[in-house]
């Protein structure tokens, strides 16, 4: 996972920094205390029915792409919100609703920053505990480290056929560009105010002590991890998942034997699933969008987007 990303390379859309500066490795992880779905503005977003009918409805979220809370801009257009603030916005809107009896969360992601896929993940627990619905996930093409993460706040997950899952870790990419300065004759001299100010430097080699001290971070952060997956796949073992937990890849095939989601189906059979499990099997299913059409099939995505006004 990223704090860093499991996935880097697969930054499709450049919605993720090219690095993540050291600081913001040292934020605090969680959120204190409960979070409060009433109150304040609700953002100017519409129901849109995909399929079913009646007042009993599932709402469908989207986990898709890398995650991060950076906005994308599409050029002419508008501006998509960053995940973390849209997954937001949309369990504030269905906690409003009394009808809503559950969450299907669609994910197809190479993974993210550490922070937005805890907050993602705090977000969904803390509504599945307020509202007490059922979440099913059903994971696409690839739903890994980050993904996973948030993935662990259902209470099944399905994959299709064809995922890739798994890279459960954490990774800080660095690199270091001294060996090229010194042929260029290009020397850094920075002024700190402590020894381990300049911590991370591309411009030299770390220390010991310095390498010690970010492995010591990187660890703790994966410990958090792996306390999630464990809470998340309570039928795995401890052991299970450490072993697991070398940041592989794996089938879905391979994930359902080794415990990491519970069935290999399509979309389709996580949704029956869910309408099953949550004790209403005649319902409508909707997502929230606002002026974008991308659709209104259960395929259809969630994102909503600001248009610029010229």
């Amino acid at each position: 996972m990223n704090m860093i990303s499991g996935l880097m390379n697969s930054n499709r859309q450049g919605r993720l920094p090219a690095w993540i500066a050291l600081p913001a490795l040292l934020a605090a992880l969680l959120l204190g205390g409960c979070i409060s779905f009433e109150g304040g503005p609700k953002p100017e977003f519409r129901e849109v029915l995909l399929q079913g009918s009646g007042n009993d409805k599932f709402l469908l979220i989207d986990i898709d792409g890398p995650i991060t809370n950076n906005p994308m801009l599409i050029p002419n257009v508008g501006v998509l919100p960053g995940m973390t603030a849209r997954v937001r916005q949309e369990l504030e809107l269905a906690y409003d609703d009394s009808n809503i009896r559950g969450i299907l969360l669609r994910i197809n992601s190479p993974g993210g920053t550490l922070t937005d896929s805890d907050i993602i993940y705090h977000s969904l627990m803390e509504f599945k505990r307020t509202k007490k619905v059922k979440i099913i996930a059903s994971m696409g093409d690839i739903a890994a480290s980050g993904a996973v993460y948030i993935a662990m706040a259902a209470d099944e997950i399905y994959a299709h056929p064809t995922t890739i899952t798994g890279s459960i870790g954490v990774i800080l990419p660095h690199m270091e560009f001294s060996g090229l300065m010194e042929k260029l004759g290009i020397k850094s001299d920075p002024v700190t105010t402590g020894p381990y100010k300049d911590i991370g430097s591309e411009f030299r080699p770390p220390t010991k002590e310095e390498r010690r001290l970010i492995q010591e971070m990187i660890d703790s952060q994966f410990q958090h991890f792996l306390t999630v997956v464990k809470k998340g796949r309570p039928r795995m073992s401890g052991q299970e998942v450490e072993k697991m937990a070398d940041g592989r890849i794996i089938t879905a095939q391979e994930a359902q034997k080794r415990g990491l989601i519970d069935q290999v189906g399509y979309l389709d059979n996580a949704y029956k699933r869910l309408t099953d499990l949550a004790g209403f099997p005649e319902a409508s299913l909707v997502r929230y969008a606002n002026s974008w059409m991308t659709g209104s099939n259960i395929y259809s995505n969630t994102f909503p987007i600001e248009f610029f006004e010229f």
